[in-house]
């Protein structure tokens, strides 16, 4: 047993050496530097682009995507859904499909980052089962340092009602974004929170649904910058165009 878990270290060791040696390597690419840079001068974009919106429009818009995802046949035919808890401020808010997913008793799942933020590691927790009310997500449940519920942390056995959600366990995921384009691409806030989820579990994805507001939807002519590692998403959702197959 001793053996077993040396080797095991060991080999935690070296895919971490094999990991900072190749986050170096690429600090130092300039085709990297140069792709990191543009991502950011887009986040800036749209970030400011999403401040200037109040919250009436804010509300106009997210329930335009609402009612065009209801409509879809891959909400209609998905047993479980995992979706985003919105930011207090400059973002689509969510609570009314968390509702209805809720009505329409549906399995759903959203994200816990947790207390440790310096990993960078999500989870998507099982929820429905566990609520007598939509309600209690916004009146009980802890905030994180971005001012968004999170499902709070239980003791001993409590913890396993979450029911951890694999991938293969979600059927559609509604992922948040900074930005989309019409390539389904999709440009995140930078921590890399859907990208370590996905990667985990790519053997079995759920089906990759971007919503967001009109400001984050670029234009036909415009692309968002990728590497090969970036997820495509399989639709898009926006105000305006409504639901977009990719």
């Amino acid at each position: 047993q001793t053996f077993v878990l040396l080797i095991t270290a060991l080999a935690r060791i070296y895919l971490i050496s094999c990991t900072v040696i190749a986050c170096a390597q690429a600090l130092t690419d300039p085709s990297f530097m140069a792709l990191r840079e543009a991502k950011k001068l887009l986040r800036t974009k749209v970030r400011a682009s999403l401040r200037a919106l109040d919250a009436e429009v804010i509300a106009e818009q997210s329930e335009a995507v609402a009612r065009a995802l209801w409509g879809s046949e891959l909400y209609r035919s998905c047993a479980s859904i995992g979706i985003f808890l919105s930011m207090p401020q400059g973002e689509i808010q969510t609570a009314s499909i968390i509702r209805q997913a809720l009505a329409d008793q549906k399995r759903v799942y959203v994200p816990r980052v947790g207390l440790d933020f310096e990993k960078f590691d999500m989870e998507m927790l099982r929820i429905d089962h566990l609520l007598s009310s939509a309600d209690e997500i916004e009146t009980m449940w802890p905030r994180n340092k971005w001012k968004i519920p999170e499902p709070p942390v239980l003791e001993g056995e409590e913890q396993l009602a979450y029911a951890d959600g694999a991938a293969s366990a979600i059927d559609l995921l509604i992922m948040p974004g900074v930005a989309f384009d019409r390539l389904g691409n999709r440009l995140g806030q930078g921590k890399g929170y859907y990208d370590r989820y996905l990667e985990k579990h790519s053997a079995t994805p759920p089906t990759l649904v971007g919503i967001g507001l009109t400001p984050q939807f670029l234009n036909d002519d415009e692309t968002i910058p990728v590497t090969e590692q970036d997820v495509t998403l399989n639709a898009v959702i926006s105000p305006s165009s409504g639901y977009t197959m990719i």
